[in-house]
């Protein structure tokens, strides 16, 4: 690696903090603010709406304004909406500032895919997604468990004021080190490289097929922390374990997928098998009474989630008419997953609330099951 991609890599950590540091923190914030289970769903839900709406966007602007530039500005907006969050007086400031977290967030992502096919060739490429989808599970990993240790010690609002410093630090440390990269341009204007994009039908196909991933660390990734608490009075920290333990195993299955691509398994296959398992595992948690099995349990899942992700990237760009449409089709399929993806947290909760914890794990895990399906088109079968 070379400091460049260590400088992506290490700021895709950073930003999946601000992603996770509130899952320890639910329990606290719903007693703080006298919230109902519903409202944290929601509360949940705000940040993915945020992600889902502005994906497009974003990859239009990326591709106007170029990668460097917009991924640089949505990590700092990302760390001032946790200042905003540390200041939230009630219930709807933190709601917004959530949501606008949602926003920054989108505008970091699809562009630093794109930054990320341009410093890297071929051969490496699949496996620096790989690394990047790790990166992620990492970053994730640090927001659970250390932000489980503040918020007990130092309470919710400061562990978002922290997150916040650390992220807008990240954004001028990402920016200094990606100006001199050579960004891919088509000759397209960006209207119709996006146009391009959208009507690339096995973008929409792929993207949905992979809703398993996306499930995996919107829902359970988040609510595990939340469902261990509610349903086995479990403490705040051991609960924040399992979150961690989601995200570190995480880290490592990218990192084992990002070597396992084009040497020992297929693109494709590695996608039907940890789609199947990661399905299955959200389910199956339904049926476990035991701690330890759920932890276990949570670690696979963990480890499933990363590779999804990675081989569903490789898929696309596969599909792509030039390498200039990365970072287009990055936004796209972002806001093809995250866009439904953004109610499973809110479904979760409502199913919760209505039926039991065990009818909410499995509806997840059958829902995303159910769009592996898409896989056996015509369309996506011929893909290598």
């Amino acid at each position: 690696m070379n400091y460049r991609t260590v400088a992506i890599h290490s700021t895709r950590a950073v930003y999946a903090i601000s992603w996770y540091n509130i899952a320890p923190g639910l329990l606290f914030i719903e007693s703080d603010l006298s919230l109902t289970s519903v409202q944290i769903g929601l509360l949940v839900t705000s940040f993915y709406i945020g992600v889902g709406i502005f994906q497009i966007p974003a990859g239009y602007l990326a591709t106007k304004f170029g990668n460097r530039n917009i991924a640089s500005l949505g990590i700092l907006i990302l760390g001032i909406s946790g200042i905003f969050s540390f200041l939230s007086p009630n219930y709807e400031f933190l709601l917004a500032s959530r949501a606008l977290g949602g926003v920054a967030s989108a505008m970091f992502f699809s562009p630093a895919m794109g930054t990320l096919r341009s410093v890297t060739d071929d051969k490496t490429y699949g496996f620096h997604v790989n690394v990047f989808n790790g990166a992620f599970e990492g970053g994730a990993a640090a927001g659970i468990v250390g932000w489980g240790v503040l918020d007990v010690y130092a309470g919710w609002r400061l562990g978002f004021f922290i997150a916040g410093l650390i992220t807008i630090a990240f954004s001028l440390i990402y920016f200094y080190a990606l100006r001199r990269v050579k960004e891919e341009r088509s000759v397209k204007s960006a209207f119709s490289v996006m146009k391009s994009v959208i009507l690339n039908k096995k973008v929409w196909l792929l993207g949905f097929a992979g809703t398993a991933a996306v499930t995996a660390e919107n829902v359970a990734a988040v609510f595990i922390v939340y469902y261990l608490e509610k349903a086995f009075g479990i403490g705040s920290s051991l609960a924040s374990l399992s979150g961690t333990l989601f995200m570190v195993f995480g880290f490592f299955g990218g990192i084992v997928g990002g070597f396992a691509i084009g040497r020992s398994i297929g693109v494709k296959k590695l996608f039907y098998f940890t789609v199947l398992i990661a399905s299955l595992s959200m389910s199956v948690i339904a049926f476990i009474q035991n701690i330890v099995l759920i932890y276990v349990l949570i670690c696979l899942l963990g480890a499933m989630t990363a590779p999804v992700f990675s081989a569903m990237y490789v898929l696309i760009t596969k599909s792509l008419s030039e390498k200039a449409e990365t970072t287009a089709s990055m936004s796209v399929v972002n806001g093809i997953q995250e866009i439904p993806g953004s109610i499973w947290p809110y479904a979760f909760t409502f199913v919760y609330a209505a039926y039991s914890f065990a009818a909410a794990w499995i509806f997840i895990g059958a829902i995303s099951l159910g769009f592996l399906a898409l896989m056996f088109l015509p369309s996506i079968r011929k893909l290598s």
